[in-house]
């Protein structure tokens, strides 16, 4: 069985993944952290830059492909994993990318207020810039309704620590911690 974490920029996916693998002894694979090493350790918003966004969802693509038949692994997904772009470079809703994340395990939405959201992210160097595309409070009211039809489980972390986010999955699963 693997647990799969999707959700916003912000919302805590690496931080409550690697809290629930302290208590499975699960790994955790970052969708983000693959696409640095496929990418011959291009940070992604210097791939982004360099290529284009159309790109890097091919390679995010590519890399569920690859984890299609994972077993006892914590997926870390960045953001926007669960979108494609279009023909005129638009973001939509990525059924083939959803079909694989479903086939690969149980996918958990991390949620947090759009406000708390907007504030995370502010001025984060490590993340690749948004605004070129539309205000990061557009992708995410677009993208918010698309993480909740997605997923079978959700879990606002808006009054919750990392832990006792990953013990309310934990419950979920019926997984006892180790």
């Amino acid at each position: 069985m693997n647990i799969i974490f999707i959700g916003a920029r912000g919302a805590g996916k690496s931080k409550v993944s690697r809290s629930l693998s302290k208590q499975t002894d699960f790994p955790v694979v970052s969708t983000d952290s693959i696409a640095v090493y496929e990418a011959g350790g291009i940070p992604i918003p210097s791939f982004v830059e360099k290529f284009d966004w159309k790109k890097f969802r091919e390679l995010e693509y590519s890399i569920l492909e690859k984890l299609k038949d994972a077993d006892g692994i914590i997926l870390d997904c960045g953001g926007g994993i669960l979108f494609d772009l279009d023909e005129a470079g638009n973001e939509v809703p990525s059924q083939r990318k959803l079909d694989l994340l479903r086939r690969i395990g149980r996918i958990v939405y991390l949620e947090r207020d759009l406000e708390e959201l907007i504030e995370k992210v502010k001025g984060d160097s490590t993340r690749p810039d948004l605004s070129k595309v539309a205000s990061y409070r557009s992708i995410l009211e677009k993208r918010l309704p698309i993480y909740q039809e997605a997923a079978h489980f959700k879990l606002n972390l808006s009054k919750l620590s990392k832990e006792e986010a990953a013990e309310r999955v934990l419950d979920w699963l019926g997984i006892k911690s180790k």
